[in-house]
């Protein structure tokens, strides 16, 4: 497998992102691109050759195109197919390499000090299956979402949405333990389920048979967030969805989405989405 490796800092710097949508018959174009060029598909399949190799895109998988290699659509979509792009540079030297383990004992490379920052080595597999493709949806949704906005700080927002996307791609790529995956898993679903209830760590830890500690350092491990701070971004996006869909009041989504006081429902969303639940309707409805 070949993996995009660089230092940071600095982080790469987002340039666009975007989505698109090729209906049957339809094929991506032939080009030399400058940049950086990631694409996840979301739907469909995706046909793509990069420097004489093909590749075979489906739901969850993505590729790094590679600046100054030519790539085009190896052949038309056998069915329509949607799917999340980013451009991006790099700055400074990166490597293409073959690596076959990756852990975060690789990734911190020197110790900052009272002048200089710590310094990081990212290897990021250049094509790969997303594991936790909710959670690393949610980066596209917000990149999306912030340029929409054309606020001062929209950009700003958006590159710091794009680290937190490289930082969760970069945890997709280390070797985690099955176990630790499985006990992630199991407090996804419980989550998903159960999340209109008022969910406390002694909750998971009393219907999961798992220390409550235990079950944090998993998650930790494996989404990079701790389950409480997963809780918070399954409900904002099950309100953002609320907030699009019906014209219910934010206190009765608030009571939907599990949280009882709605002021604390207020300012939760607006820490996480940049906007308040009012002004992410108005925004969300416009169209």
């Amino acid at each position: 497998m070949s993996f995009l490796t660089f230092l940071i800092p600095p982080f790469p710097t987002l340039i666009k992102s975007g989505e698109g949508h090729f209906r049957m018959g339809k094929k991506h174009f032939k080009r030399v691109f400058t940049v950086f060029d990631f694409i996840y598909v979301t739907s469909g399949k995706l046909f793509m050759t990069e420097n004489g190799i093909d590749y075979e895109l489906s739901k969850g998988q993505y590729i790094i195109l590679i600046p100054g290699l030519e790539h085009f659509g190896t052949k038309n979509c056998t069915e329509d197919t949607k799917f999340h792009w980013i451009h991006f540079k790099i700055h400074g030297e990166f490597d293409l390499t073959d690596n076959n383990e990756i852990n975060w004992g690789n990734v911190y490379l020197k110790e900052g000090d009272f002048v200089e920052p710590p310094q990081y080595h990212f290897q990021i597999p250049r094509t790969g299956q997303v594991k936790y493709t909710d959670h690393l949806e949610k980066y596209f949704e917000y990149m999306l979402g912030t340029e929409k906005l054309h606020t001062p700080d929209s950009r700003l927002r958006q590159q710091i949405y794009f680290e937190e996307f490289l930082i969760q791609l970069q945890k997709e790529a280390m070797s985690i333990p099955s176990a630790t995956e499985g006990i992630s898993e199991m407090v996804i679903a419980y989550i998903q389920q159960n999340y209109q209830m008022d969910i406390k760590m002694e909750d998971l830890a009393r219907d999961l048979h798992f220390h409550s500690d235990y079950i944090t350092r998993c998650v930790q491990k494996t989404l990079g967030i701790s389950p409480i701070q997963y809780l918070q971004q399954y409900r904002m996006s099950q309100a953002k969805r609320l907030l699009a869909s019906t014209n219910d009041k934010v206190m009765t989504i608030s009571k939907n989405i599990g949280i009882l006081d709605h002021t604390y429902f207020s300012k939760l969303f607006k820490k996480m989405e940049g906007m308040t639940p009012s002004e992410y309707r108005q925004f969300a409805q416009r169209g």
